[in-house]
């Protein structure tokens, strides 16, 4: 989950705070997901049942992730383009902003916690340690869709993290040495083949992950941020794109809703799922978009530049990290009875737990970026785009 938001052109380089509080609703969407909907096994009242529908489309905050990756690490690659050290200046950051939290998590997990005191209380850990082959190097969605089941104790969610780094891996080598037309070729070729790849998997084997969690099914999102970006960078500029955004996400807000009443009238019937993400992450994309215009939508930009919005997205990175492990281990341990206890009322107890399960997370979150990530953040000063010849605009 990239962390750091540039502005388009003109003001390349510049800091975007509205793009931190599109981060930050993106993880309080998955946050609920987990917290809420996952917990809401059987409802017990109605105001549950609507409850956990709404939480359950904090699985589209993954999407917003993904679509705003590409965004972002286009741009970031755009602009970074033809310069002295390209490639490694943008594995070092990454490698600096991603991969001490990620492995360190790791082995903390699998190397650090002693055997016997996982045997005691949590047994169903020592699981980790067997598929860590998987996990080290960001293989968690391979196996997932191989299983058929988010069945990877604790760290289930990782698999988004491995689809991005997987787009983090090809994707300069995309933009570094392809002409500005190929990019978008090979942008809209991928899209169209995760839509046609994914709507084959729902149609012919419904109920499989494959077309879910497997990174080439999924880059319809990113590459459709990574479209966008090259649009803002083109001889209409930011401009140009926000007049196209502003006419086109009612569009694809009617699409993503339509093929929303199309499933829950016909399932199974047409593989309008497929659609739905696709047409769901175009609106995502038209929304970074005009966040990202210094003249978009008042009210948009005020909310996104929230105070409290940014400082989730400030540590989206460790709320996701931690904020799956802490959901997996009050499911697998049936904490909810204690707090239904506590408050004399199921709906109560598990509001309750989902407020004390996201304050854990933020601790976590806030203590692992000040104190750990923070000093491999300050790093990336000694990786800094070295100044050279920048990429030209042209026609998209």
């Amino acid at each position: 989950m990239s962390n750091e938001p540039l502005l388009p052109k003109p003001a390349r380089g510049a800091h975007v705070p509205e793009l931190d509080g599109v981060r930050g609703i993106a993880i309080l969407m998955v946050m609920a997901l987990h917290f809420v909907c996952s917990a809401i096994t059987v409802p017990q009242s109605r105001l549950e049942y609507v409850l956990g529908r709404l939480t359950g489309y904090g699985a589209w905050g993954v999407d917003l992730f993904f679509v705003l990756s590409g965004f972002l690490i286009t741009g970031i690659l755009w602009d970074t383009r033809g310069r002295a050290e390209y490639f490694k200046t943008f594995y070092m950051r990454r490698t600096l902003r991603i991969f001490p939290l990620y492995y360190a998590t790791l082995l903390v997990l699998v190397v650090l916690l002693p055997a016997g005191l996982l045997e005691r209380y949590a047994p169903e850990a020592l699981k980790i340690r067997e598929l860590q082959w998987w996990l080290w190097p960001y293989l968690a969605n391979v196996y997932v869709a191989k299983q058929g089941g988010f069945d990877i104790p604790y760290v289930s969610h990782f698999w988004t993290l491995a689809v991005e780094e997987h787009f983090y891996l090809v994707w300069p080598f995309v933009v570094g040495l392809l002409s500005r037309v190929t990019v978008v070729r090979v942008s809209m070729v991928s899209i169209a083949f995760a839509l046609i790849m994914r709507a084959g998997f729902e149609h012919w084997y419904p109920g499989s992950l494959y077309g879910h969690v497997l990174t080439p099914f999924r880059l319809d999102a990113l590459c459709i941020g990574a479209l966008l970006a090259l649009s803002v960078r083109g001889p209409r500029g930011i401009d140009g794109m926000a007049h196209v955004a502003k006419r086109g996400w009612l569009p694809a807000a009617f699409g993503v809703l339509a093929c929303s009443v199309l499933n829950a009238k016909l399932p199974g019937v047409l593989p309008v799922q497929a659609l739905r993400e696709t047409l769901l992450a175009l609106l995502f994309g038209f929304g970074i978009v005009l966040a990202s215009h210094g003249a978009g939508p008042p009210l948009l930009k005020q909310t996104l530049r929230s105070p409290w919005l940014r400082f989730f997205g400030k540590y989206s990175y460790g709320l996701y990290v931690f904020h799956g492990i802490i959901a997996y281990a009050l499911g697998v341990h049936g904490s909810l009875p204690l707090f239904e206890r506590l408050t004399g009322g199921h709906l109560s107890g598990l509001l309750l737990q989902a407020l004390l399960a996201s304050l854990a997370s933020i601790g976590l979150s806030v203590l692992s970026y000040e104190l750990f990530e923070e000093r491999f953040l300050r790093l990336k000063e000694r990786f800094e785009p070295k100044a050279g010849k920048a990429a030209k605009p042209a026609a998209v």
